[in-house]
């Protein structure tokens, strides 16, 4: 019989950190704990679960709100009860899905394959933030889209764009169902010239923790990104916030010869 993984004790301190710092429901913070271990295949499908009273004292909290944790992940269909054995991951659990971006323009297109976002907010005209004046032209114009982005029905990403107001309306039904840089990148790749990335962990604030599934402070990966064409116009600025669980930031760096 399949064991639970052996979590170490720097992991539930953090764990025990973010449980006494959330402002959700408690079982709820800890059901997105357990899930995360689930998903992420650190429990194995077929696992044994610790007992009732192990996670309580794993967790440093009452049974009765372990047992309303299990009661999430059991409505959720990932673990299920045997009478006289236990509780037991699912054996159909699916892996969560790791977006892997990566430097390469092909790769990071490829990662975005068949997700899919979810609409939260839209302006149908603004300017770009005032700290992007520095990195490029600027439009007069640019469409909105504050969006929660997901890979196999799970939400990854919280994402905020500035489209140039003149590629979108270009594909307004293409931006508005699917992945906007895939699209873009079909519309005018020929006048593409360069993406920019940046990355810092920050940690995930009530409103992002309550998109992504997440306890709340729990770490976030942000990213920003600024594409630019030809004559170094910006046509594209995203803020996306990641959960760390679900994506790996890919890049290469060569060594220059001596």
């Amino acid at each position: 019989m399949r064991s639970a993984a052996v979590i170490g004790q720097n992991e539930i301190d953090e764990a025990r950190r973010r449980l006494d710092q959330t402002q959700q429901p408690l079982y709820v913070s800890l059901s997105s704990l357990l899930k995360a271990e689930i998903t992420e295949g650190r429990w194995a499908a077929g696992a044994q679960l610790p007992t009732i009273a192990a996670l309580s004292e794993r967790y440093d909290v009452a049974r009765v709100t372990i047992r309303q944790a299990l009661g999430v992940l059991s409505s959720a269909g990932l673990i299920e009860g045997v009478q006289g054995k236990g509780t037991f991951v699912a054996k159909n659990v699916n892996r969560r899905k790791v977006i892997e971006l990566d430097s390469d323009w092909q790769s990071f297109l490829a990662a975005l394959d068949g997700n899919l976002p979810e609409l939260l907010e839209e302006r149908k005209s603004c300017d770009l933030p005032e700290s992007l004046r520095n990195q490029g032209k600027s439009l007069a114009d640019y469409r909105y889209m504050k969006r929660i982005h997901r890979s196999q029905n799970e939400p990854y990403c919280v994402n905020e764009v500035y489209l140039a107001s003149s590629y979108y309306r270009r594909a307004a039904k293409a931006f508005d169902t699917q992945m906007v840089i895939p699209v873009l990148s079909k519309l005018a790749r020929a006048k593409l010239r360069r993406m920019k990335q940046s990355f810092r962990i920050v940690s995930a604030d009530l409103f992002i923790a309550q998109c992504l599934d997440l306890p709340l402070n729990a770490p976030v990966g942000e990213v920003r990104r600024v594409i630019t064409t030809r004559d170094d116009t910006i046509v594209y600025y995203g803020l996306g916030l990641y959960r760390g669980d679900s994506v790996v930031f890919n890049t290469t760096i060569d060594v220059p010869e001596s």
